[in-house]
């Protein structure tokens, strides 16, 4: 998850990080984000699973074996793109998905300029969470006292994305 996305379900859900983010230990080749001491393991946002069923925190069962998003409108942005992937300027099916088979999507029957437009902003928002990341590591570096996970999720909710600057910019009135 990026930040962007973090953000996104704490303020559209009325949660904490806490109460769906998970953050799990990476190895700095796998491009993982944060750290908590200068030269400390790096760690990554995920989001929580049910322990039982492995779903997704927000997964909603509304009837046996039929569920769906309870986070929907503020699902991430990996969430939204799935299971599309671009390659070459061409919208297709990610391969070697834990979910659904080869057969559970036909491309003639998707949004493939909205995939597209979502793909476009998931890499924007991944430029822009590393962005932060290298914001927060550095911090993290200067100081002599090892960060929290408290601490990062205040910095998380305190950053500006560019997101936040759009949907500023499409609220604000225009000028005449």
């Amino acid at each position: 998850m990026t930040i962007a996305d973090v953000r996104r379900l704490a303020a559209g859900m009325a949660l904490h990080p806490r109460e769906f983010v998970y953050l799990k230990e990476g190895k700095e080749e796998d491009n993982s984000d944060f750290r908590f001491k200068p030269g400390g393991p790096l760690y990554d946002l995920h989001l929580l699973h049910r322990p039982v069923t492995k779903g997704c925190v927000f997964l909603m069962e509304i009837a046996p074996g039929k569920a769906r998003c309870g986070a929907y409108v503020h699902r991430p942005i990996v969430c939204a793109t799935f299971p599309a992937s671009l390659a070459q300027g061409s919208v297709g099916i990610r391969e070697k998905t834990l979910c659904g088979g080869p057969d559970s999507w036909n491309l003639a029957t998707m949004d493939l300029p909205a995939y597209r437009r979502d793909i476009a902003r998931n890499r924007a928002a991944w430029s822009e969470h590393l962005r932060m990341a290298r914001e927060w590591n550095a911090r993290v570096d200067a100081s002599t006292r090892p960060a929290t996970e408290e601490q990062l999720y205040d910095f998380i909710l305190a950053a500006e994305t560019s997101e936040d600057a759009e949907q500023a910019d499409r609220s604000a009135p225009a000028s005449s």
